[in-house]
Order: structure tokens, then sequence, then C-alpha cells
């Protein structure tokens, strides 16, 4: 059984879908952590310029996502990026990244090339996954599809408080801006753009806290799957 929750930045997708699969004893996908990890590793290791993250060279995508040292790992209950032996999730959860992601993932290769290891754990697991286009290109025919969105202003201020717990301070008006440059960017762009399933289920947060939305997508997931 696969569960699929699509929605902007700082919906709260991923802190659900965690809480949903921990409570439905799924294997919790995280897909924006596949795409922070490449991303981090094309600056890192490949020295990228932003102007450069808009069209990676297909060689450089190759040598880390289909090296067999580039791992998601869900098993202890954390998502986890691997490279080389190495735990780079610490690193992948900085505005930096996260902008740099939301440049380098619409790029057509790069969805591509992370695509295969979606769907590899989705023929492996039960699943809980969450990102832009889950619903619509990685598993459109997953039993459950959630598309989790909120008002800009509301997210932008999730965004703010994430980014300030990770030590890095932004005004309401500074994030507000990069919530909507993402949203943007996201929305237009050609290749698995941000869009509802047309079988999705749409669920507006802005007022709900993390536990409220939790519950209602829990209590959602049993009435449809009786």
């Amino acid at each position: 059984m696969i569960i699929t929750i699509d929605g902007p930045v700082a919906s709260g997708k991923s802190s659900v879908a965690k809480r949903l699969a921990d409570k439905l004893g799924f294997y919790y996908l995280y897909t924006g952590l596949l795409y922070r990890g490449l991303a981090y590793l094309l600056v890192t290791k490949f020295g990228y310029s932003d102007e450069e993250l808009k069209k990676p060279r297909s060689a450089d995508i190759d040598a880390i996502v289909n090296n067999p040292s580039f791992q998601y790992h869900y098993d202890t209950g954390i998502p986890t990026i691997m490279f080389n032996g190495e735990n780079i999730t610490p690193y992948l959860k900085t505005a930096e990244v996260d902008h740099w992601s939301s440049i380098s993932s619409a790029d057509p290769y790069v969805r591509q090339s992370v695509l295969h290891h979606q769907i590899e754990l989705g023929k492996k697991y039960n699943l809980v996954v969450d990102g832009r286009d889950t619903g619509t290109i990685v598993f459109p025919h997953a039993t459950i599809k959630i598309f989790l969105t909120a008002a800009p202003e509301v997210r932008a201020k999730r965004w703010q408080q994430d980014q300030m717990k990770a030590g890095k301070k932004f005004t309401f008006a500074d994030a507000l801006t990069a919530i909507n440059e993402r949203d943007q960017r996201d929305i237009t762009r050609p290749h698995s753009p941000l869009i509802p399933a047309t079988d999705a289920i749409i669920i507006d947060n802005s007022d709900m806290s993390i536990e409220e939305t939790d519950e209602k997508l829990y209590q959602l997931c049993l009435s449809q799957h009786k």
C-alpha cells in the first residue's frame, strides 16, 4: 500500500508523513531529502554555481545518484542519506540547500534519476511518501493521495521558525519572499510541476497544528482503507 502526501514548501507534509508512517507501521520516504542530497553534493563535491544547477551535467548526476553508495535509509526511524559511507543528512536542512535543491530539482534528468530510487522503494515496502509529484508522477496508482497546503503567510512563519531552530535568522518578509519564490519555481516548472493529482484529497491546514493535521490524515487513511 502506498500513501502519497504532496504539497508546497512548509505545508507540514514531511512532519505529518513521518508521524503517519510510524502510526501505520509503514516505511517513510522523504523524497525531498533525495533531491537535497543530490543538490548538496553537486555544489560541495562538483563545485556547481546556482546557474550550473539549472542544467546539471548528466555525468555528474549519474556519479551521484547511480552510485551504489548514494542510499536512502529509514531503518532506524530517521530519514537518512548516505554517500560514500558518510551520513550527509545533517547538512541538508538549511536554507542554502533548500535553495540549491529547488533549482536543480526542476531539471528533467534530475527528476528521472531520483524517480528510480523512489519506485524501487515502493516495490519493497508499504510507503507513506511525501513530495511534490508523488501522487501525479511517482506513484500515480497510490491507494490514497493527499495534497496538503496552507496559506503562504502561514507557511512563511513555519519556514522562518524552522530556520531559527537551525540557527538561521530571517525576517518574516524574507521568509515570505523565499516561500513565494519556491512556489513559483515548483508550480511553473515544465517537468513534474507542483499540482494536486486529479484524485487527491486536498487539505488546508492553515488553522491546524501538526498534531491536528496528523490525526486528521490518520483518520482519513483508516476510513479510506477499510
